[in-house]
């Protein structure tokens, strides 16, 4: 897992603490700003001595717990220059939670400081593994951009952070605009009835152009274009029919990621169990190379004539991650190519 360099600072200070009878008169030490890290990070914390006397002390730094407590030793016995700044960098294995830092000090006396002002240390939870890796995503788009056809790739990785190749190139959406119908309508109806589930089973399972047309109907061109909007979209258009609609992989590939978000929570176990049990023969590309790999899929293909236009858009889970993926392929020389395209696409981001 990749490391970041250095803690993210927040708001400084903190309460006072006094120290015991027999402390110096003027030595006081301070942890000079708080800290916020996610587990297993690199935090850095600034703190000095300062002491009227000058000269050289002796510093602990101890993280304790907010009862005061003492939860991790970082510094023991170093030896400083007063009215410097010290630094102590390193990762964060505690728990998450809150935590307080503080700097203790003696000088060549013997006598310890007079006041201590900590910090705040807040620990979040770990951050995910990074996939696809930097080397996985120039694998893969060196490999697509070497493909027969047009193809445009975007992914979201395990951090949320967006990356394609002619990511922004628009596509004719074919069948993958069906998923954009199926939350367009759970959004607008609070019950679906029986008859209406078959129909969205139908269109999502099945592809069936004439369950998508019932559903078009209800939704709309206006309804598809209020989704875009909703969610952000940049490159969609919309034309005349839904299966001629204009989609980028860079608007899908977070569509699909965060498709929950616009899913009534009412709707969500239906919506995902659709896009989970789309039927076997349609499982080629990004199922058919992200599966094995132990994720679970979520997704949407389109097609059209003899797959020379060839598209697909999936949430992948598993591993401890997220994911949202989009591959789209078109002017495909053969019918098997584009399917080729797409898992080989994934096989390589999702190489690690």
């Amino acid at each position: 897992m990749a490391a970041i360099g250095a803690a993210f600072l927040v708001i400084g200070g903190g309460r006072a603490a006094v120290a015991d009878p027999g402390a110096s008169e003027t030595l006081t030490t301070s942890v000079i700003h708080a800290v916020s890290v996610h587990r297993g990070q690199v935090a850095r914390i600034d703190y000095r001595a300062d002491d009227v006397a000058g000269g050289t002390v002796t510093i602990d730094l101890v993280v304790t717990s907010p009862q005061g407590a003492v939860v991790r030793t970082l510094v023991s016995a170093r030896e400083a220059p007063v009215g410097v700044v010290q630094v102590w960098r390193g990762r964060v294995w505690l728990k998450t939670g809150r935590y307080v830092i503080a700097a203790h000090a003696r000088d060549a006396s013997g006598l310890s400081e007079a006041q201590a002002v900590p910090a705040a240390l807040s620990v979040q939870r770990a951050l995910p593994p990074i996939i696809p890796s930097a080397a996985a995503r120039r694998a893969a788009f060196t490999w697509a951009a070497r493909r027969a056809g047009r193809v445009a790739v975007a992914v979201v990785d395990s951090r949320g952070r967006p990356f394609g190749f002619h990511a922004g190139v628009p596509f004719t959406s074919a069948s993958v605009v069906k998923a954009m119908l199926l939350v367009a309508y759970l959004r607008h109806h609070a019950t679906v009835s029986a008859a209406m589930r078959d129909v969205l089973r139908h269109m999502i399972n099945y592809s069936d152009n004439s369950a998508a047309d019932a559903v078009y109907r209800v939704v709309g061109r206006r309804g598809l274009a209020k989704l875009a909007r909703t969610v952000g979209m940049q490159g969609f258009r919309t034309t005349g029919a839904w299966v001629s609609t204009r989609i980028t992989a860079a608007d899908m590939a977070p569509f699909f990621r965060d498709m929950e978000t616009w899913v009534p929570v009412r709707h969500r176990r239906f919506a995902n169990w659709l896009l989970a049990h789309v039927t076997p023969s349609q499982c080629w590309g990004i199922p058919a190379a992200a599966v094995p790999l132990g994720y679970s899929v979520y997704f949407k293909p389109g097609w059209l004539g003899a797959w020379v236009l060839a598209n697909e858009a999936a949430r992948l889970e598993g591993h401890s991650v997220r994911l949202g993926l989009a591959v789209f392929t078109d002017r495909n020389p053969y019918s098997s190519y584009g399917k080729d395209t797409i898992a080989g696409v994934t096989r390589r981001l999702l190489r690690n």
